[in-house]
């Protein structure tokens, strides 16, 4: 049973037992059992975590016992009834592992995937209160083009629903007409000098779409966002653009995740930070709350279960709505780029 090792694409965190891997890889086995009938299946475990190689094999040897009790086959030079891929990925208080189940190839596997996750706590985990911070994701947009960054304004009386969508090269207006979505208007983004150009981005209507911003490195473009034809983009310091250095309300000094965002939530008087993982962008993603206490040195406790997806999220951002951030996503399955907006509320 093959296990890749993944460089991280965040900072390294600092490895620290789980205190029940057993527990976790048999609730995992169980809801792949649940996704998935019995029958051959081919099974590869992949390590994007900061356990060494020992231990993930340790894992992966876990799983194909727990996998053997409930009537699943490796199945060798077989042809497999389905692909089981196992990720183990981690935040610095715990670790998540996601199993992705699929049956068939090309597209009949893109309709035939399913994902089971638990998350697993560290040995030192500081206990979350009761209920935890509950996630929910929704699907909004979707296009073969890269997305860097999307909004949706909150939509006039009587007008059309629209999105903003900030592309390579433009910044794409659209408006819902007879329930389909049509380009109404597009603002030019000249190309960027080389030692510029990079794949972010970020729109910011917090201030009213009259008074909206959109850039990339390097470039800023300002303007009525209502009327585009008043918007005009030209070269900026890099220095300038605050954007570039993350969400300012996330303490600097936490190692939770690849990206961050404050989503203007607090559970049990602490602020409530949504994290993705720190795999690479040939992974898998999820996207998991944490609560931040800062009542002494700023620490992160994590709660609640993770959303996943089917991809890495390349972009993560507050909207300025509590408790609700909207989140880039390259779908590894269908090539295609997601916008998502994920939504977390405080259990009870």
């Amino acid at each position: 049973m093959p296990v890749r090792l993944v460089s991280a694409r965040g900072r390294q965190a600092a490895s620290s037992a789980p205190t029940d891997w057993d527990t976790a890889v048999r609730e995992l086995v169980d809801r792949v059992a649940a996704i998935a009938p019995p029958g051959r299946i081919d099974l590869a475990v992949n390590n994007v975590s900061s356990l060494g190689a020992d231990e993930a094999a340790t894992i992966g040897e876990q799983v194909r016992a727990e996998l053997a009790k409930r009537h699943f086959r490796l199945s060798g030079a077989q042809e497999p009834d389905a692909d089981l891929t196992v990720t183990i990925s981690e935040g610095s208080e715990g670790y998540v592992i996601v199993a992705e189940v699929r049956r068939g190839t090309g597209e009949q596997a893109r309709r035939d995937e399913r994902v089971a996750m638990v998350s697993v706590p560290r040995a030192a985990k500081k206990a979350a209160p009761s209920g935890g911070v509950s996630l929910a994701q929704t699907r909004v947009w979707e296009q073969p083009g890269a997305i860097l960054d999307f909004a949706l304004p909150a939509a006039a009386n009587g007008a059309p629903p629209e999105t903003i969508v900030l592309e390579r090269g433009r910044i794409a207006f659209y408006t819902r007409q007879q329930d389909q979505w049509q380009l109404s208007q597009a603002v030019t983004i000249q190309p960027t000098r080389s030692w510029l150009r990079t794949d972010q981005g970020h729109i910011d209507i917090s201030q009213g779409l009259a008074a909206g911003t959109a850039g990339v490195p390097g470039i800023q473009c300002k303007g009525d966002f209502t009327n585009p034809q008043t918007i005009h983009c030209g070269f900026v310091s890099q220095d300038t653009q605050n954007w570039m250095r993350g969400d300012a309300a996330v303490p600097k000094d936490l190692d939770i995740g690849g990206d961050t965002a404050s989503v203007g939530l607090t559970c049990d008087g602490r602020q409530v930070v949504l994290a993705t993982g720190k795999g690479d962008w040939t992974q898998p993603d999820f996207v998991q709350a944490y609560e931040v206490d800062t009542t002494g040195r700023a620490t992160a406790i994590l709660t609640g279960s993770p959303v996943a997806f089917a991809g890495p999220v390349t972009s993560l951002w507050t909207t300025g709505a509590s408790g609700v951030a909207r989140a880039v996503v390259h779908n590894l399955k269908t090539g295609n780029y997601e916008a998502w907006v994920v939504t977390a509320s405080c259990g009870r």
